[in-house]
């Protein structure tokens, strides 16, 4: 049992003194024990007597003591410990039970007299510290204040020693700068004459480099085969004429070229629930020949690897025919050697401006490009409603998949 007062100081910290007037033990014995005796409104769960004192005890379970009880037990001058057993289990054994009960930590003073009359006594020793923690607190002030004083006076002190020798540094600055500017001046005017000298010097380096390479340019122009150009330009002509009259007679094989082909159109095929070729990729269109592969197998690639996927039939989004060129590079369809061969000769003679009224040139430059392939053959999926056309140049064309009635 122990009496225990608080209060605050100035500061409104927390002083508190205490004094033990029972240190407790583990058991105590009594006199004697009545169970639930009724004194009047209230009936505790146990009195014991001990040295002609009575002590009621209450067991706390579900119920504990509330502040109407504790009211009543006050102003009459009872005094009582509370058991508290909530948190313990209900299937303990006696011997279980016994342990719970005399655990110390479980038992606490309710209300006793001794409390109040100990607390009264311990009131001007709490009030004693209270106006030690004061008097404390006030000398630490009055010392805060002296020490406060004492450094601004030294601070006053030092800043006016400092002013002084900042006016002096401000004076020495001034100087500085004064000849810092005119170094700077000098400094700039000097580094504007060589950047002068500099980009004069580039740019006559520059023109001799011009003058050189124009001189190489105009040797290499000078020393082309125009004669020969032109004979190849029909040479390749006439082979790509070849090549787009064999691929309109030959028959289309049934097997893919491509490893990679053969690989992954079968199972984007199974992917798609698809059993047999769809008619618009069975369709022929003039650049067939241009892969220099099975007409269908290109555009197998392109349909099934990149236009009718899940994720664009799903979310129906917009595909380029960039990504459908792109698709069909990947897979290692090139054109074939006579058109790679034009390419490279009418660039040849567009980067020396020769023969660019000749006809064979003429014809080269009619030939097929890969896009212009793509773009043909998307429109005809276009034509037979397997996808929508964004209107647009031919490099930012735009398509979107239609989902067929059978795979809604």
């Amino acid at each position: 049992m122990q009496a225990s007062l608080e209060g605050k100081d100035s500061l409104g910290y927390s002083v508190r003194e205490s004094k033990v007037i029972f240190k407790g033990c583990d058991r105590q014995p009594v006199d004697r024990a009545k169970l639930e005796h009724h004194l009047g409104d209230i009936r505790p769960d146990l009195i014991v007597t001990l040295a002609g004192n009575e002590i009621l005890i209450e067991v706390a379970v579900t119920h504990y003591i509330d502040d109407e009880k504790l009211r009543r037990l006050e102003a009459r001058g009872l005094r009582c410990i509370e058991i508290d057993l909530g948190d313990i289990p209900r299937t303990v054994t006696p011997a279980e039970l016994e342990s719970y009960v005399y655990d110390r930590g479980r038992a606490y003073w309710i209300v006793n007299p001794k409390l109040a009359a100990a607390e009264a006594a311990l009131q001007p020793r709490l009030q004693q510290a209270i106006d030690r923690e004061n008097a404390r607190i006030e000398k630490a002030r009055q010392e805060r204040e002296e020490e406060g004083r004492r450094l601004r006076e030294h601070y006053a002190r030092m800043e006016a020693h400092y002013q002084k020798l900042e006016e002096a540094a401000e004076k020495r600055r001034q100087e500085d700068e004064k000849k810092r500017r005119q170094e700077e001046e000098e400094r700039r005017q000097r580094t504007q004459r060589e950047l002068q000298q500099a980009a004069e010097a580039r740019q006559r380096r520059e023109a001799e480099e011009k003058q050189r390479q124009q001189l190489a340019w105009e040797e290499e122009r000078s020393q082309l085969d125009l004669d020969g150009m032109r004979g190849k330009a029909q040479h390749l002509l006439n082979a790509c004429q070849d090549l787009e009259a064999q691929w309109r007679h030959a028959s289309v094989p049934e097997r893919l070229a491509l490893p990679m082909a053969r690989r992954h159109v079968p199972r984007a095929m199974a992917k798609m629930e698809v059993t047999e070729t769809p008619r618009a990729l069975a369709t022929s269109i003039a650049y067939d020949w241009m892969f220099n592969v099975s007409p269908q197998e290109w555009k197998l690639v392109a349909f099934f690897e990149e236009v009718y996927t899940h994720s664009h039939l799903r979310k129906q989004e917009w595909v380029s025919i960039l990504d459908v060129e792109r698709c069909i590079k990947e897979f290692g369809y090139r054109p074939a050697r006579p058109l790679l061969a034009a390419e490279e000769l009418l660039n040849t003679a567009q980067y020396y401006r020769v023969l660019s009224d000749d006809p064979g040139i003429l014809a080269l430059a009619q030939l097929p490009r890969p896009l212009g392939a793509v773009a043909e053959f998307l429109g005809e999926l276009a034509s037979h409603g397997m996808i929508q056309l964004r209107p647009g140049p031919i490099d930012q064309l735009a398509l979107i998949p239609e989902l067929p009635h059978r795979w809604r």
